[in-house]
Protein backbone atom coordinates (compact mmCIF):
# COMPACT_ATOMS: atom_id res chain seq x y z
CA UNK A 1 0.00 0.00 0.00
CA UNK A 2 2.02 3.21 -1.11
CA UNK A 3 1.25 6.34 0.39
CA UNK A 4 0.34 9.48 -1.21
CA UNK A 5 2.22 12.70 -1.34
CA UNK A 6 1.00 16.54 -1.96
CA UNK A 7 4.01 18.38 -2.57
CA UNK A 8 4.58 22.37 -1.36
CA UNK A 9 2.51 24.91 -2.48
CA UNK A 10 0.14 22.28 -4.70
CA UNK A 11 -3.50 22.37 -4.97
CA UNK A 12 -4.52 18.30 -5.34
CA UNK A 13 -8.05 16.84 -5.51
CA UNK A 14 -8.35 13.25 -3.44
CA UNK A 15 -11.26 11.26 -2.67
CA UNK A 16 -9.86 7.85 -0.92
CA UNK A 17 -6.48 7.66 0.28
CA UNK A 18 -5.73 4.05 0.75
CA UNK A 19 -2.34 4.16 2.64
CA UNK A 20 -1.09 7.88 4.60
CA UNK A 21 -1.13 11.17 3.34
CA UNK A 22 1.88 13.08 3.79
CA UNK A 23 1.56 16.68 2.86
CA UNK A 24 4.01 20.01 2.40
CA UNK A 25 3.96 23.76 3.43
CA UNK A 26 1.46 25.99 1.92
CA UNK A 27 -0.81 22.98 0.42
CA UNK A 28 -4.19 22.72 -0.25
CA UNK A 29 -6.28 20.02 -0.55
CA UNK A 30 -9.61 19.81 -2.21
CA UNK A 31 -12.30 16.54 -2.96
CA UNK A 32 -12.52 14.92 -5.53
CA UNK A 33 -15.81 14.63 -5.64
CA UNK A 34 -19.15 14.83 -2.67
CA UNK A 35 -17.67 17.02 0.18
CA UNK A 36 -15.15 14.33 2.02
CA UNK A 37 -11.42 13.28 1.57
CA UNK A 38 -10.60 9.99 4.10
CA UNK A 39 -7.23 8.65 4.50
CA UNK A 40 -7.63 5.30 5.69
CA UNK A 41 -3.63 5.76 7.30
CA UNK A 42 -2.13 8.62 8.82
CA UNK A 43 -2.18 12.28 7.78
CA UNK A 44 1.23 14.15 8.49
CA UNK A 45 1.53 17.65 7.40
CA UNK A 46 4.97 19.54 7.35
CA UNK A 47 4.02 23.60 7.85
CA UNK A 48 0.49 25.25 6.71
CA UNK A 49 -1.63 23.20 4.72
CA UNK A 50 -5.84 23.88 3.83
CA UNK A 51 -8.48 21.61 3.26
CA UNK A 52 -11.44 22.86 1.25
CA UNK A 53 -14.10 19.71 2.67
CA UNK A 54 -14.89 17.17 6.00
CA UNK A 55 -11.39 15.34 6.42
CA UNK A 56 -11.18 11.64 7.92
CA UNK A 57 -7.88 9.83 8.43
CA UNK A 58 -6.74 7.24 10.93
CA UNK A 59 -4.46 9.97 12.59
CA UNK A 60 -3.03 13.60 12.15
CA UNK A 61 0.45 14.50 12.67
CA UNK A 62 1.32 18.30 11.60
CA UNK A 63 4.58 20.20 12.59
CA UNK A 64 5.78 23.63 11.99
CA UNK A 65 2.68 25.15 11.07
CA UNK A 66 -1.12 25.85 10.98
CA UNK A 67 -3.91 23.42 9.74
CA UNK A 68 -6.83 25.34 8.22
CA UNK A 69 -10.02 22.67 7.85
CA UNK A 70 -13.51 23.89 6.16
CA UNK A 71 -15.28 21.42 7.21
CA UNK A 72 -15.77 18.93 10.01
CA UNK A 73 -12.34 16.43 10.79
CA UNK A 74 -12.95 13.17 11.94
CA UNK A 75 -9.46 11.02 13.74
CA UNK A 76 -10.30 7.57 15.18
CA UNK A 77 -6.79 7.49 16.75
CA UNK A 78 -4.63 10.91 17.83
CA UNK A 79 -4.61 14.44 16.52
CA UNK A 80 -0.69 15.87 17.46
CA UNK A 81 -0.66 19.69 16.11
CA UNK A 82 1.94 21.49 17.28
CA UNK A 83 1.23 25.27 16.28
CA UNK A 84 -2.60 25.54 15.68
CA UNK A 85 -5.37 23.98 14.42
CA UNK A 86 -8.93 25.55 12.95
CA UNK A 87 -12.10 23.33 12.33
CA UNK A 88 -15.19 25.27 11.15
CA UNK A 89 -17.79 22.07 11.68
CA UNK A 90 -16.86 19.39 14.33
CA UNK A 91 -13.65 17.87 15.26
CA UNK A 92 -13.86 14.78 16.81
CA UNK A 93 -10.68 12.41 18.28
CA UNK A 94 -9.69 10.16 20.60
CA UNK A 95 -6.87 12.12 22.07
CA UNK A 96 -6.39 16.19 20.91
CA UNK A 97 -2.72 17.94 21.26
CA UNK A 98 -2.34 21.17 20.18
CA UNK A 99 0.69 23.29 20.82
CA UNK A 100 -0.80 26.51 20.36
CA UNK A 101 -4.70 27.67 19.16
CA UNK A 102 -7.03 25.02 18.51
CA UNK A 103 -10.57 26.34 17.41
CA UNK A 104 -13.58 24.45 16.45
CA UNK A 105 -17.41 24.42 15.66
CA UNK A 106 -18.07 21.56 18.30
CA UNK A 107 -15.63 18.90 19.78
CA UNK A 108 -15.72 15.29 20.48
CA UNK A 109 -12.77 13.55 22.57
CA UNK A 110 -11.48 11.78 25.31
CA UNK A 111 -8.58 14.09 26.07
CA UNK A 112 -7.73 17.59 25.19
CA UNK A 113 -4.69 19.26 25.72
CA UNK A 114 -3.92 22.88 24.58
CA UNK A 115 -0.57 24.99 25.23
CA UNK A 116 -2.75 28.28 24.24
CA UNK A 117 -6.39 28.82 23.91
CA UNK A 118 -9.41 26.76 22.74
CA UNK A 119 -12.25 28.17 20.97
CA UNK A 120 -15.39 26.28 20.33
CA UNK A 121 -18.74 27.72 18.28
CA UNK A 122 -20.85 25.02 20.03
CA UNK A 123 -20.85 22.09 21.89
CA UNK A 124 -17.08 20.92 23.85
CA UNK A 125 -17.47 16.87 25.00
CA UNK A 126 -14.33 15.28 26.52
CA UNK A 127 -13.41 14.02 29.75
CA UNK A 128 -10.24 15.63 30.88
CA UNK A 129 -9.75 19.03 29.38
CA UNK A 130 -6.11 20.74 29.76
CA UNK A 131 -5.43 24.38 28.63
CA UNK A 132 -2.59 26.56 29.54
CA UNK A 133 -4.31 29.89 28.51
CA UNK A 134 -8.08 30.08 27.89
CA UNK A 135 -11.38 28.35 27.32
CA UNK A 136 -14.33 30.00 25.22
CA UNK A 137 -17.28 27.74 24.19
CA UNK A 138 -20.47 28.94 23.12
CA UNK A 139 -22.16 25.83 23.82
CA UNK A 140 -22.29 23.58 26.72
CA UNK A 141 -19.36 21.93 28.20
CA UNK A 142 -19.61 18.75 29.58
CA UNK A 143 -16.52 16.64 31.02
CA UNK A 144 -15.37 14.82 33.48
CA UNK A 145 -11.86 17.62 34.85
CA UNK A 146 -11.27 21.04 33.32
CA UNK A 147 -7.49 22.53 34.00
CA UNK A 148 -7.30 26.06 32.87
CA UNK A 149 -4.42 28.58 33.56
CA UNK A 150 -6.62 31.55 32.78
CA UNK A 151 -10.05 32.24 31.89
CA UNK A 152 -13.12 29.97 31.09
CA UNK A 153 -16.42 30.94 29.70
CA UNK A 154 -18.95 28.38 28.38
CA UNK A 155 -22.42 27.63 27.85
CA UNK A 156 -23.44 25.77 30.69
CA UNK A 157 -23.47 22.26 31.20
CA UNK A 158 -21.30 19.70 33.49
CA UNK A 159 -17.98 19.32 35.34
CA UNK A 160 -18.55 15.51 37.24
CA UNK A 161 -15.84 15.97 39.01
CA UNK A 162 -12.93 18.90 38.73
CA UNK A 163 -13.06 22.22 37.25
CA UNK A 164 -9.50 24.19 38.30
CA UNK A 165 -9.29 27.56 37.05
CA UNK A 166 -6.37 30.36 37.49
CA UNK A 167 -8.46 32.76 36.57
CA UNK A 168 -11.83 33.60 35.93
CA UNK A 169 -14.93 30.81 35.19
CA UNK A 170 -17.99 31.99 33.85
CA UNK A 171 -21.01 30.41 32.63
CA UNK A 172 -23.48 31.80 30.74
CA UNK A 173 -26.19 29.05 31.38
CA UNK A 174 -27.08 27.07 34.58
CA UNK A 175 -24.33 24.48 35.40
CA UNK A 176 -24.11 21.43 37.36
CA UNK A 177 -21.01 20.50 38.56
CA UNK A 178 -18.83 18.94 41.21
CA UNK A 179 -16.32 20.71 42.48
CA UNK A 180 -14.75 24.06 41.10
CA UNK A 181 -11.49 25.64 42.60
CA UNK A 182 -11.36 29.35 40.98
CA UNK A 183 -8.29 31.57 41.61
CA UNK A 184 -9.56 35.08 40.76
CA UNK A 185 -13.42 35.12 39.69
CA UNK A 186 -16.79 32.64 39.46
CA UNK A 187 -19.52 33.83 37.22
CA UNK A 188 -22.51 31.39 37.41
CA UNK A 189 -26.46 31.33 35.34
CA UNK A 190 -27.53 29.63 38.73
CA UNK A 191 -26.21 26.13 39.14
CA UNK A 192 -25.98 22.87 41.53
CA UNK A 193 -22.88 21.37 42.66
CA UNK A 194 -20.63 19.76 45.49
CA UNK A 195 -17.67 22.60 46.30
CA UNK A 196 -16.75 26.15 45.22
CA UNK A 197 -13.59 26.98 46.35
CA UNK A 198 -12.54 30.40 44.54
CA UNK A 199 -10.24 32.86 45.91
CA UNK A 200 -11.85 36.49 44.53
CA UNK A 201 -15.74 37.09 43.87
CA UNK A 202 -18.73 34.51 43.38
CA UNK A 203 -21.47 36.08 41.55
CA UNK A 204 -24.17 33.80 40.67
CA UNK A 205 -27.27 35.57 38.52
CA UNK A 206 -30.11 32.92 39.19
CA UNK A 207 -30.58 30.28 42.55
CA UNK A 208 -27.30 28.38 43.38
CA UNK A 209 -27.64 25.12 45.31
CA UNK A 210 -23.92 24.18 46.84
CA UNK A 211 -22.93 21.85 49.69
CA UNK A 212 -19.37 24.16 50.50
CA UNK A 213 -19.02 27.54 49.37
CA UNK A 214 -15.67 29.51 50.42
CA UNK A 215 -14.80 32.72 48.75
CA UNK A 216 -11.95 35.18 49.61
CA UNK A 217 -14.01 38.16 48.88
CA UNK A 218 -17.52 38.64 47.69
CA UNK A 219 -20.74 36.87 47.33
CA UNK A 220 -23.36 37.67 45.14
CA UNK A 221 -26.41 36.00 44.09
CA UNK A 222 -29.62 36.78 42.45
CA UNK A 223 -31.93 34.50 43.50
CA UNK A 224 -31.82 32.16 46.24
CA UNK A 225 -28.90 30.00 47.84
CA UNK A 226 -29.07 26.76 49.62
CA UNK A 227 -26.52 24.02 50.72
CA UNK A 228 -24.63 22.76 53.47
CA UNK A 229 -22.04 25.80 54.55
CA UNK A 230 -20.86 29.19 53.13
CA UNK A 231 -17.65 30.94 54.63
CA UNK A 232 -16.76 34.31 52.81
CA UNK A 233 -13.78 36.46 53.98
CA UNK A 234 -15.77 39.71 52.67
CA UNK A 235 -19.48 40.37 51.84
CA UNK A 236 -22.43 38.15 51.01
CA UNK A 237 -25.62 39.31 49.16
CA UNK A 238 -28.08 37.14 48.36
CA UNK A 239 -31.61 38.99 46.85
CA UNK A 240 -34.08 35.86 47.98
CA UNK A 241 -33.37 33.27 50.77
CA UNK A 242 -30.52 31.46 52.07
CA UNK A 243 -31.09 27.91 53.21
CA UNK A 244 -28.14 26.06 54.47
CA UNK A 245 -27.75 22.76 56.60
CA UNK A 246 -24.69 23.86 58.39
CA UNK A 247 -22.77 27.17 58.97
CA UNK A 248 -22.59 30.83 57.10
CA UNK A 249 -19.43 32.33 58.06
CA UNK A 250 -18.77 36.17 57.03
CA UNK A 251 -16.24 38.73 57.60
CA UNK A 252 -17.86 41.18 56.65
CA UNK A 253 -21.31 42.33 55.79
CA UNK A 254 -24.37 39.96 55.28
CA UNK A 255 -27.21 41.21 53.42
CA UNK A 256 -30.14 39.22 52.68
CA UNK A 257 -33.79 39.97 51.25
CA UNK A 258 -35.48 37.27 52.52
CA UNK A 259 -35.12 34.45 55.18
CA UNK A 260 -31.93 33.20 56.17
CA UNK A 261 -31.99 29.43 57.59
CA UNK A 262 -29.07 27.98 58.88
CA UNK A 263 -27.70 26.15 61.89
CA UNK A 264 -24.92 28.35 62.92
CA UNK A 265 -24.24 32.10 61.83
CA UNK A 266 -21.29 34.44 62.64
CA UNK A 267 -21.19 37.65 60.85
CA UNK A 268 -18.23 40.05 61.39
CA UNK A 269 -20.22 43.25 60.37
CA UNK A 270 -23.66 43.93 59.30
CA UNK A 271 -26.39 41.33 59.57
CA UNK A 272 -29.54 42.64 57.24
CA UNK A 273 -32.17 39.69 56.56
CA UNK A 274 -36.17 39.79 56.69
CA UNK A 275 -36.20 37.18 59.26
CA UNK A 276 -33.00 34.75 60.74
CA UNK A 277 -33.67 31.08 61.87
CA UNK A 278 -30.75 29.80 63.34
CA UNK A 279 -30.51 26.51 65.54
CA UNK A 280 -27.50 27.15 66.91
CA UNK A 281 -25.33 30.36 67.97
CA UNK A 282 -26.12 33.50 66.20
CA UNK A 283 -23.13 35.59 66.71
CA UNK A 284 -22.97 39.43 65.02
CA UNK A 285 -20.37 41.56 65.11
CA UNK A 286 -21.83 44.38 64.20
CA UNK A 287 -25.78 45.74 63.68
CA UNK A 288 -28.70 43.30 63.42
CA UNK A 289 -31.19 44.56 60.88
CA UNK A 290 -33.96 41.62 60.86
CA UNK A 291 -37.23 43.17 60.77
CA UNK A 292 -39.20 39.90 61.00
CA UNK A 293 -37.56 38.50 64.00
CA UNK A 294 -33.94 36.80 64.34
CA UNK A 295 -34.47 33.66 66.32
CA UNK A 296 -31.41 31.29 67.35
CA UNK A 297 -30.69 28.98 70.53
CA UNK A 298 -27.69 31.63 71.48
CA UNK A 299 -27.42 35.00 70.31
CA UNK A 300 -24.83 37.19 70.41
CA UNK A 301 -24.07 40.78 69.85
CA UNK A 302 -21.22 42.58 69.57
CA UNK A 303 -20.10 45.56 71.52
CA UNK A 304 -22.43 48.97 70.52
CA UNK A 305 -24.38 46.95 68.67
CA UNK A 306 -27.53 47.74 66.94
CA UNK A 307 -30.93 45.41 66.39
CA UNK A 308 -33.94 46.27 64.56
CA UNK A 309 -36.08 43.31 65.00
CA UNK A 310 -37.58 41.22 68.23
CA UNK A 311 -34.73 38.79 69.31
CA UNK A 312 -35.80 35.23 70.46
CA UNK A 313 -33.15 32.57 71.63
CA UNK A 314 -32.35 30.77 74.58
CA UNK A 315 -29.50 32.50 75.51
CA UNK A 316 -28.99 36.45 74.53
CA UNK A 317 -25.85 38.05 75.13
CA UNK A 318 -25.76 41.82 74.45
CA UNK A 319 -22.50 43.60 73.99
CA UNK A 320 -21.94 46.53 76.16
CA UNK A 321 -23.53 49.92 74.98
CA UNK A 322 -26.20 47.37 72.12
CA UNK A 323 -29.24 49.01 71.47
CA UNK A 324 -31.83 46.45 71.04
CA UNK A 325 -35.72 45.88 70.36
CA UNK A 326 -37.77 43.62 72.81
CA UNK A 327 -36.43 40.10 73.27
CA UNK A 328 -37.37 36.88 74.56
CA UNK A 329 -35.40 34.24 75.95
CA UNK A 330 -34.40 31.99 78.64
CA UNK A 331 -31.27 33.05 79.89
CA UNK A 332 -30.66 37.15 79.50
CA UNK A 333 -27.14 38.84 79.53
CA UNK A 334 -26.76 42.12 79.41
CA UNK A 335 -23.62 44.46 79.39
CA UNK A 336 -23.34 47.60 80.32
CA UNK A 337 -25.41 50.61 78.81
CA UNK A 338 -27.12 47.92 76.93
CA UNK A 339 -30.65 49.52 76.08
CA UNK A 340 -33.49 47.19 75.05
CA UNK A 341 -37.57 47.60 74.67
CA UNK A 342 -39.85 44.51 76.37
CA UNK A 343 -37.62 41.51 78.03
CA UNK A 344 -38.88 38.63 78.34
CA UNK A 345 -37.11 35.89 80.10
CA UNK A 346 -36.88 32.88 82.62
CA UNK A 347 -33.17 34.77 83.65
CA UNK A 348 -31.68 38.22 83.71
CA UNK A 349 -28.54 39.19 84.30
CA UNK A 350 -28.33 43.60 83.30
CA UNK A 351 -25.09 45.16 83.57
CA UNK A 352 -24.20 48.83 85.28
CA UNK A 353 -26.56 51.37 83.27
CA UNK A 354 -28.66 49.30 80.97
CA UNK A 355 -32.36 51.08 80.43
CA UNK A 356 -35.25 48.86 79.10
CA UNK A 357 -38.98 49.74 78.50
CA UNK A 358 -40.17 46.24 80.47
CA UNK A 359 -39.06 42.88 82.17
CA UNK A 360 -40.60 40.10 82.66
CA UNK A 361 -39.23 36.69 84.29
CA UNK A 362 -39.44 33.86 85.94
CA UNK A 363 -36.91 32.80 87.87
CA UNK A 364 -33.75 35.14 88.72
CA UNK A 365 -32.89 38.29 88.19
CA UNK A 366 -29.37 40.24 88.74
CA UNK A 367 -28.67 43.84 88.06
CA UNK A 368 -25.76 46.24 88.64
CA UNK A 369 -25.74 49.87 89.34
CA UNK A 370 -27.93 52.85 87.91
CA UNK A 371 -29.95 50.49 85.84
CA UNK A 372 -33.18 52.07 84.87
CA UNK A 373 -37.25 50.05 83.76
CA UNK A 374 -39.50 52.63 82.72
CA UNK A 375 -42.32 49.96 84.02
CA UNK A 376 -40.48 47.92 87.37
CA UNK A 377 -39.50 44.50 86.79
CA UNK A 378 -42.14 41.71 87.67
CA UNK A 379 -41.81 38.09 87.96
CA UNK A 380 -44.40 35.65 87.06
CA UNK A 381 -44.89 32.03 87.05
CA UNK A 382 -44.71 32.04 83.32
CA UNK A 383 -43.63 33.74 80.18
CA UNK A 384 -45.72 34.82 77.15
CA UNK A 385 -45.84 32.32 74.34
CA UNK A 386 -42.45 33.48 72.03
CA UNK A 387 -42.87 35.15 68.44
CA UNK A 388 -41.44 33.07 65.61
Amino acid sequence: MSDTRVGARQTVRLGLVEGDLLVEDHARIQPLEGNLVVVKGEASFEGSVEIDCDFECSSLRSRDGMVRIDGGLTVHDDIDVDVALYVRKTASANSIDVGGKLSVGSLRAKSVDVGGSLDAQGELSAEVVDVGGSVEAAGALVAKSLDVGGRVAVGGGEVSELADVGGTFASSKPLKFAKIDVGGTVELEGGEGKIIDVGGRLVSKGDLTCDEIEAGGVIDVEGNLSGGSVEVGGRVRVSGDVALARELEVGGEAEISGVLSATDVEVGGRLRTAKGLVKGQAKIGGAVDAPHGLKAADIELGRHSRCTGTLVGGRVRLGRGSEVQDVYCSELDAGAGARMGKVFAERAILGDGCELEALLFTHELKQGAEVRCTTPPQKASALPPFPL
